[in-house]
């Protein structure tokens, strides 16, 4: 789908596109749900062109009772991608989850749950190993260790945990999960030159610290350890966490092992012993970037053979990084965020002649929060009465409208649907069976537009955690 025709839709405006196309722009971004855009009109857009596949970054964990609808707040992942709008597109730099002791909060993935395996409501926790310079060892979960650098214990052998899931993935029927670190080793040249080149021109500014932290943001250990991380230039190399690493070609390299860590598990074994002491993990902001470079929007291959003077990159962002505006405005939205992404892409495109200015759609995945399961019609009804009400009022005024409903009316909702809501939530791991469902959208939900939708969202939020 070309940029010319997601401008005409209403999609980009406000967005320069011209300036795009004439490469004096080299990062825009929108976020839908702030705009005007009726949903529908994004659905049919998605459905009507058989190359375009917006990705909806998942995180790697449990996906089954998700794919069942009987996930809670992350049923939206069956709407969006069961209902054909999106496919999961799996990050897996997450941590396995800690245990909520006393006072101290869970810390780690506490709503996919990578350190544990959840099914039919029921949650098994996994033992865990990572290596200790010698061999794989057992840990405790007194804190959350690297995904890619875990393994587990199963029918008395060890295996990576992300194997593991990736196995109990492939089970999903109807599901085409891609891991995001496949599209990376897919142009790890092309990566390794990106990275060194921004790795270079970040120390060589008078103040390196900023810049190179938005490419690396963490440091990782062989034992699965992992936290925010030091990078400063030293000579030609960089010190990373107290190791030198002898130029920007040798720490770009290695970053790739984390990513090679999740797309061949199988040898995590026998390669983790070679290892440096310290591995860098690339930033969010730097992936977000590259995976639109490298088209993850078109999973199946770019189409046609004309080369578009931009690319326009639309993607399913969910509760952390879209939000739901106003209430929230996600990580997205916030200045840091823009001005980092903008920053990695000025930088590519002017090295780079390949590097296309990018232009990022962000498709606020909460909306289909407003899609209640088919085993409770009534959800429905209540949701079409509501989505009637604020579009009777000034798209303005979407969020005290949806309040003041939902004050009146908010309790006639399944106790499943008001669930979804509250801060926190994950997977549910209560014991509870539920019965399998397939998302529904109410009478008029493709009618609302996404400003609207989002609105709403953020009242259910006001009112589920008050």
């Amino acid at each position: 789908m070309s940029g010319r025709v997601l401008a005409g839709l209403g999609l980009l405006d406000a967005v320069d596109t011209d300036a795009l196309s004439a490469r004096s722009l080299s990062f825009a971004s929108v976020h839908l749900g702030t705009r005007d855009v009726p949903i529908g009109t994004l659905l049919d857009l998605v459905h009507g062109d058989a190359a375009l596949l917006p990705p909806r970054t998942g995180h790697l964990g449990n996906w089954e009772d998700i794919a069942l609808g009987r996930s809670g707040p992350m049923d939206f992942n069956a709407a969006i991608c069961g209902g054909g709008y999106g496919y999961p597109l799996i990050y897996g730099f997450t941590r396995t989850e800690t245990e909520a002791r006393g006072e101290t909060a869970a810390e780690g993935d506490t709503v996919y749950l990578p350190g544990s395996l959840v099914d039919r409501g029921d949650r098994r926790v996994l033992p865990l190993y990572t290596w200790d310079g010698r061999a794989f060892v057992r840990r405790d979960r007194s804190r959350p260790l690297f995904c890619p650098f875990v393994a587990t214990e199963i029918d008395g052998g060890l295996v990576p945990l992300v194997e593991l899931h990736w196995r109990r993935m492939g089970t999903v029927a109807g599901y085409r999960f891609a891991l995001e670190a496949s599209a990376v080793m897919a142009h790890a040249e092309a990566f390794t030159a990106m990275l060194g080149h921004l790795l270079q021109e970040a120390a060589a500014r008078p103040n390196p610290r900023p810049a190179l932290s938005n490419l690396v943001s963490h440091a990782v250990r062989p034992d699965g350890l992992v936290g925010r991380c030091e990078l400063l230039p030293e000579g030609r190399g960089f010190r990373l966490d107290g190791h030198l690493y002898g130029s920007a070609d040798a720490l770009a390299e290695a970053a790739l092992e984390p990513f090679r860590a999740l797309t061949d598990p199988q040898e995590l074994p026998s390669r983790i012993g070679a290892l440096p002491p310290v591995l860098p993990v690339v930033s969010h902001l730097l992936t977000s970037v590259l995976t639109g470079l490298f088209g993850t929007h078109h999973p199946d291959g770019p189409p046609g053979d004309g080369i578009e003077p931009y690319i326009t990159h639309l993607h399913w962002g969910a509760r952390a990084t879209a939000g739901c505006p106003p209430r929230r405005g996600g990580y997205f939205s916030s200045r840091t965020t823009v001005r980092g992404m903008r920053a990695i892409a000025s930088a590519l495109t002017t090295a780079f002649p390949e590097a296309a200015p990018l232009c990022v759609v962000l498709l606020p995945a909460p909306v289909f929060m407003l899609c209640p399961a088919d085993t409770d019609p009534r959800d429905a009804e209540l949701l079409a009465a509501l989505f009637r009400t604020v579009r009777a009022a000034d798209p303005d005024d979407a969020y005290p409208t949806a309040l003041g409903w939902l004050g009146e009316h908010g309790g006639k909702f399944s106790g499943y649907l008001r669930g979804r809501f509250r801060d926190g939530s994950g997977v549910p791991h209560d014991g509870i069976l539920r019965e399998p469902s397939t998302p529904v959208q109410p009478e008029g939900f493709r009618e609302m537009t996404f400003r609207q939708a989002s609105a709403m969202v953020a009242a259910f939020e006001e009112v589920a955690n008050a």
